[in-house]
């Protein structure tokens, strides 16, 4: 019995080394700059977080079902991709209603990032697509259809707005997010539409080391660590059969 206590501490190191190497092919922080779009993130009577996330080389694109959340918040079909140098997301047949107070509907919003390669920059731009707010007893506000960056509007005693926000973030990454909603009555949810995020940096230029290319990598050297301690699991068992 100490033998095979003896033999099977042995295989620590082995095991260890394994184990080690499953940590180290582990996906790169979500902190990393990276391209990404997601459709929606929502604070108040819903919450959400980055709904629909795509990421560059992590799984691009991303497409979710129609989205019914509360009572407040429909959408068509939502589609959001990531690639080596762009990304972008679009949220259609989008409609937010605050009932007794007002709504704000758009046959679709998006937004879109991409780096140029010969100028090193990075740019952003949302869309507006038949956007419009609607309040009892008030005439409606139409929404541009390519509003400026950062553009402001308030919608007394309902919601404030920004279109096309766009900020800069570590490494010099660009978000673009095409419609931000801040509610001023009831619950004062508040809602990010379409958002992209661009890192400025070609990111085919050097790849991470991540998803299907890891997983590749590991199986050779995976392979080759588990047939070594199986082949001294086996030596060891030959050694305990043998006659004292």
């Amino acid at each position: 019995m100490n033998r095979m206590i003896r033999g099977a501490a042995g295989l620590s190191g082995p095991l260890a080394l394994v184990a080690g190497l499953l940590a180290t092919a582990a996906p790169a922080a979500a902190s990393t700059p990276v391209n990404q779009s997601y459709a929606l993130n929502a604070v108040g009577h819903f919450s959400a977080q980055m709904a629909g996330q795509a990421i560059y080389s992590g799984g691009s694109p991303v497409v979710l079902p129609n989205v019914d959340t509360a009572g407040i918040l429909r959408t068509g079909i939502i589609t959001d991709t990531a690639g080596a140098v762009s990304a972008s997301s679009r949220v259609p047949a989008l409609s937010v209603v605050l009932p007794g107070h007002g709504s704000l509907r758009a046959a679709a919003v998006s937004s879109s990032c991409s780096f140029n390669r010969k100028t090193g920059r990075v740019t952003g731009q949302s869309h507006i697509t038949g956007g419009r707010i609607t309040r009892p007893g008030g005439q409606p506000v139409t929404l541009p259809a390519s509003p400026a960056p950062n553009t402001r509007m308030v919608i007394g005693g309902l919601a404030v707005l920004i279109l096309n926000r766009q900020f800069t973030g570590p490494a010099g990454t660009l978000t673009a997010e095409a419609l931000r909603v801040r509610m001023l009555r009831g619950h004062r949810q508040k809602l990010v539409f379409a958002t992209s995020v661009c890192v400025r940096a070609d990111l085919a230029a050097a790849p991470p080391v991540s998803g299907r290319t890891m997983r590749l990598a590991l199986g050779g050297l995976g392979l080759l660590l588990l047939g070594g301690i199986a082949y001294q699991l086996s030596r060891r068992r030959r050694k305990l059969a043998a006659p004292a």
